[in-house]
């Protein structure tokens, strides 16, 4: 078992917000992610080693957010001001 990724939180100020910030402190671009119609959100990584990555996420103003879990969290950690949500093995 290995961690996959971790995931951070855009606050209210939104994704290219936060990428932009965290791409400024640690000196390092994200790619788009891309839409995740399942869930109801969003993404940008950051690839690291070993195919490991830090994701950044927003939730969408989109049905399936109000309904999956994983946007139901996203939301509400947005909410509290974005950050980290947790990790995926």
């Amino acid at each position: 078992m290995h961690i996959d990724h971790l995931t951070f939180v855009a606050g209210p100020q939104g994704l290219q917000a936060t990428v932009d910030e965290l791409s400024e402190v640690l000196g390092r671009e994200f790619k788009d992610g891309g839409f995740h119609p399942r869930f109801g959100t969003r993404n940008n990584i950051l690839p690291l080693a070993d195919d490991r990555y830090l994701e950044v996420v927003e939730v969408l103003e989109h049905p399936a957010a109000e309904k999956a879990p994983f946007g139901q969290a996203v939301r509400a950690r947005s909410e509290m001001g974005g950050g980290w949500l947790g990790w995926v093995v």
